[in-house]
């Protein structure tokens, strides 16, 4: 996990540079390169004037935390506030993203440059959100994560009322947080508690199912060969450390991080299996912390409870990383629903957390907007004709860029402002 982990970080966004006086094309017409390598530096978004963003957080009192998440007994959350009024734009992170994650810090820069007041907060899958915030303990069907979400997003309000004039409210996220995003404004429909006055999903899934089921499917035999995922991770590792051995190496910059990666010569079935793990060692820390919290004996057989702060994890983690989401759902998220609700069932459940559940009111409402991508990774082509048809001139969908690959790229970030900007 730490091979892994280590290796995505690579590929991370770093520190923006100033672009050319004039934007060039987007570097990239692979979709798979692009989502890994992101926005070259010298092609990124520059700020007029940057902000340090503030970390705040909020506890639920009496709320029964496992010893093992004691440090995460707080919710977390990032504000970049204005210093007058203002509306509030929440941001939504992405699968589990944190809230001071790269995209995030990036997209709080970017609307608090809009003139918003901005709170960021982490997805609904990240383990702080999980231990600190969920009512369920059990991520991943939508109209629960939302509950949750709301009544979060409540609560950083009363907070950032006390000392900052807020004149109204927007809502936005990227990836999973975008379809969020959408859930939370038909939510906030009937209940009222914000009437956001516009709504911006940055790179949506359509359907939550359909988008991890492929990425799945790039930690197949299909894709890897006799292969592990693990023993593919450590070829890659091999490889970029060759090259690290071999450089000039003055400053381990952002510059040297992205030279070094796109210098190897990953193929797309390599970029596929990156993209995979990514997702994959998300979706692992999330049913890790899902387990351990209900105590469900998932991962963790009863006799190992309770887990304590010296308890070697490496075992639960890597059994968590061999499973799908598609096991998850099965095994694990689908009972837990329809304990709650008897009458649900498995098309239901998948229907639920697909845009097509409020297709109505996404394509009435003049407040919701999409930017993203055609070859976005996650997207199939009944995925692009949704965007198409229910969306018409709301949605700005560029040609290249994979998934949030060009996030950073300065064209991108206008349009994203447009979507914001009443």
């Amino acid at each position: 996990m730490r091979i892994i982990s280590a290796l995505i970080l690579l590929t991370l966004l770093l520190p923006q540079a100033i672009p050319a006086a004039e934007d060039p094309p987007f570097p990239f017409d692979n979709p798979y390169k692009a989502t890994v390598l992101g926005t070259p530096p010298e092609l990124r978004y520059h700020f007029k004037s940057p902000v340090r963003p503030d970390t705040l957080a909020v506890r639920i009192q009496d709320r029964n935390v496992p010893e093992l998440f004691e440090y995460s007994r707080d919710m977390f959350f990032t504000t970049a506030m204005q210093s007058g009024p203002a509306p509030l734009l929440f941001l939504i992170a992405g699968t589990g993203a944190e809230h001071n994650s790269a995209k995030m810090t990036f997209l709080t820069q970017v609307f608090h440059e809009a003139g918003f007041h901005v709170a960021a907060l982490s997805s609904p899958t990240h383990m702080n959100f999980v231990v600190s915030a969920s009512a369920h303990g059990v991520p991943g069907y939508v109209p629960y994560d939302v509950e949750d979400l709301d009544r979060a997003m409540r609560w950083v309000r009363r907070e950032l009322a006390k000392n900052h004039k807020i004149t109204g409210y927007s809502v936005a996220g990227y990836s999973l947080g975008a379809l969020h995003a959408a859930f939370l404004a038909e939510w906030d429909t009937r209940k009222h508690d914000f009437d956001f006055d516009r709504v911006l999903m940055i790179n949506p899934p359509v359907s939550l199912y359909s988008s991890v089921t492929k990425l799945d499917s790039w930690l197949t035999a299909e894709n890897l060969g006799k292969s592990t995922v693990h023993q593919k991770i450590e070829e890659f590792i091999d490889r970029l450390s060759e090259y690290y051995l071999k450089a000039d190496v003055t400053d381990l910059d952002d510059d040297f991080m992205y030279d070094m990666i796109i210098s190897v010569d990953f193929q797309d079935q390599d970029l596929k299996t990156l993209i995979g793990a990514a997702f994959r060692v998300s979706s692992s820390s999330m049913i890790f912390t899902s387990d351990v919290l209900l105590q469900a004996e998932y991962l963790v057989p009863p006799q190992d409870y309770p887990l304590k702060t010296a308890t070697p994890l490496l075992p639960y983690a890597q059994q968590a990383f061999g499973i799908s989401f598609e096991h998850y759902l099965d095994e694990y998220l689908l009972p837990f629903v329809q304990f709650r609700e008897p009458s649900m069932d498995r098309t239901t459940l998948l229907r639920n957390s697909s845009l097509e559940c409020i297709r109505p009111f996404l394509a009435s409402s003049d407040k919701v907007f999409v930017v993203g991508n055609r070859d976005d990774v996650i997207l199939q082509p009944d995925d692009l004709r949704f965007l198409d048809e229910v969306f018409g001139d709301r949605a700005h969908l560029f040609e290249h860029g994979g998934h949030c690959g060009n996030l950073m790229y300065p064209p991108f970030v206008r349009a994203m402002i447009a979507g914001v900007k009443p």
